[in-house]
């Protein structure tokens, strides 16, 4: 900071400085301090950058002083006056709120020290709530993940709100707690992580001897899992394991009850995927993996609406706030989970970019899940910071 001071002849003294104060804080050192938390950036490399280019800035001794006095605690403020207008909303509402649920841990494997929780109103695409856990307040870092959703679900409780559909991945512990604690909540897998282990059990298959044949029919059975909840909205268990367990045989009328017949139309003969037969090695294992206990329980409680893709793209948003290669400390970390929130709220419903002429954007991506394979996306509108402006 420059400071100027001037003395008159009269006598009269007059100081003027570079940057305004704010309380005892130069108002421009702390908007630099701001600006790197906001952005979800890491100080040191900022702080490095600007010295590169021969700008006089602040050191990191300053920049975590403001941190921990300025910043931290307005983040958290904002984050209870916004899940205070929202609890609001929702309790006018009069009923049940159906969310969607994901754990978030800050390392790979079982050694995490941090584990963050977020539930998601799958109805509004609002992150409603978020919990972070550290492993020595459990017993092991496994347990995490559940006790995130029985804080959040604690949350909610406080706040008078009634829970009427749940949908997570299968963690056992989870699946346990909900149906114990919570009878009157109905609770649902999320497809795409069912899909996603069930897709990794047919590719083992694929590679054994004499089972290349199952190749061409992975994506198929993966699809097949996400139409048998869909298309039985009534969520009839016995309908959606009977849908399940048909058709890569060319037999089309089965012998069972309340899914006799495929819905499907004629087959052409000439199609260049070959049927399975059915006295086959691959079949036999096929029959195995998919005809499997577990693998029936999980199709029965497949969720015919609610996905939790949603929250895939918040823990996306969270890379970036919260890198996993950057150790936080306990407030380091809440605060910069709860700006992902609430970037991620406020740029959720982003509505679909056009060109001059008013047409739709979309764009080719390449997605790492599709193996070299495309998919189309909607191209949004640039995201926009009015929360961490205005705060």
């Amino acid at each position: 900071m420059l400071t100027v001071t001037q003395e008159c002849m009269c006598g009269m003294t007059r100081r003027w400085s570079s940057q305004p104060f704010v309380g005892s804080y130069l108002a421009g050192n702390l908007d630099i301090s701001a600006g790197i938390l906001y952005s979800g950036s890491i100080p040191s490399k900022a702080l490095r950058f600007l010295e590169q280019m021969n700008v006089k800035a602040i050191t990191n001794r300053t920049y975590f002083n403001h941190q921990q006095a300025i910043l931290y605690p307005s983040i958290l403020g904002v984050w209870r006056v916004y899940q205070s207008k929202y609890f609001q909303t929702m309790r006018s509402n009069n009923m049940s709120i159906c969310i969607g649920g994901d754990g978030r841990c800050d390392t790979p494997g079982h050694s995490a020290k941090y584990c963050s929780y977020t539930i998601l109103d799958v109805n509004y695409m609002v992150v409603a709530d978020i919990q972070l856990i550290q492993s020595n307040e459990v017993k092991s870092s496994c347990h995490m993940e559940k006790e995130g959703l029985v804080r959040c679900i604690g949350k909610l409780k406080e706040q008078g709100l009634e829970v009427g559909e749940l949908v997570t991945d299968r963690h056992p512990q989870i699946t346990k707690f909900v149906r114990e604690e919570m009878p009157n909540t109905k609770h649902f897998f999320d497809v795409w992580h069912v899909s996603k282990g069930l897709k990794k059990k047919l590719v083992k298959i694929s590679s054994l001897k004499d089972c290349a044949s199952l190749q061409p029919w992975i994506q198929s059975i993966t699809n097949h899992l996400y139409w048998v909840p869909v298309s039985t909205p009534s969520g009839e268990e016995d309908v959606i394991v009977e849908k399940w367990l048909s058709h890569i045989t060319n037999k089309h009328d089965h012998s069972r009850p309340k899914f006799p017949k495929c819905l499907h139309g004629p087959i052409p003969d000439d199609r260049q995927r070959q049927w399975l037969d059915p006295s086959s090695k691959v079949f036999v294992e096929l029959e195995k993996c998919i005809g499997s206990t577990r693998v029936k329980n999980d199709i029965k409680k497949l969720s015919p609406g609610p996905q939790t893709a949603a929250l895939e793209g918040f823990h996306s948003v969270l890379n970036h706030f919260a890198p996993k290669m950057i150790g936080f400390s306990y407030e380091g970390m809440l605060s910069r989970l709860i700006l992902a929130a609430l970037h991620f709220n406020e740029n959720m419903q982003r509505p679909q970019a056009e060109t001059k002429e008013g047409k739709k954007r979309f764009s080719v991506v390449f997605p790492k899940v599709k193996a070299g394979d495309y998919s189309l996306k909607e191209v949004k509108v640039p995201c926009t910071y009015g929360m961490f402006l205005n705060s």
